[in-house]
């Protein structure tokens, strides 16, 4: 598995929102896509330094670039969530720095995601529900921590239920649509407010995304 690059740009190239480069590592040649803000003009064969993510599959080996670290694993990231391709990746982390990506995420603001090329609703919405507090990592704020959110209080499981319309809100969703599909929850409202006073701060974020989860695809369902 190739993790990381270093030589010179001997040839460039772009086809529609593709860019992509050669790399001369050791007299080999190394045909990798990057993001086109990173790359510099081929005639300077100015020599460069990528952390590369792989991709290996029946009809050839693909090798996917960038300048820093965390653009490399947040890529590694958005592709894993199912349905997403690495194009989508890509024309996101061209559009994004890391921290504004991971926070649009983090606050629901499909608004913001939708702006990139290839990014309609449904994709963003699914990025927003599968990597929603995963990426804490990726950014330098102790705030957003597991460790200090609030616990759930005995009194508090509409407002539980309040935070699930509101993301769900944000997400483009009206109330009369939201009603029938988050009965999964209110249907066992006394079973799920005693659960949440015994989970940990980051069992009550994963019960909250697979009742989201549960939710976007009833809601998914019923518009189709």
């Amino acid at each position: 598995m190739i993790s990381w690059l270093k030589g010179d740009i001997i040839h460039t190239w772009k086809i529609s929102s593709k860019q992509v480069v050669v790399l001369n590592v050791g007299g080999v040649g190394y045909e990798i896509q990057v993001k086109p803000t990173q790359i510099v003009k081929a005639e300077d064969y100015n020599k460069i330094e990528l952390w590369i993510h792989q991709i290996d599959r029946e009809d050839g080996t693909s090798l996917y670039g960038f300048i820093d670290i965390n653009q490399r694993d947040l890529f590694r990231e958005i592709i894993a969530v199912n349905g997403i391709g690495p194009q989508i990746g890509m024309a996101l982390l061209e559009d994004f720095e890391v921290t504004q990506l991971v926070n649009a995420i983090e606050n629901n603001e499909s608004n913001l995601l939708i702006k990139t090329q290839g990014i309609g609703k449904r994709i963003a919405d699914r990025l927003i529900v599968e990597l929603r507090n995963k990426l804490h990592r990726f950014t330098d704020n102790n705030e957003t921590s597991h460790d200090d959110k609030k616990d759930i209080e005995p009194n508090q499981y509409s407002k539980y239920i309040d935070e699930i319309y509101l993301i769900l809100n944000s997400l483009g969703y009206i109330d009369s649509e939201i009603k029938d599909p988050i009965k999964i929850i209110t249907t066992n409202e006394k079973e799920n407010s005693l659960l949440l006073n015994y989970l940990s701060a980051e069992e009550k974020e994963e019960l909250m995304d697979k009742h989201l989860k549960e939710i976007l695809m009833k809601l998914s369902e019923k518009s189709t």
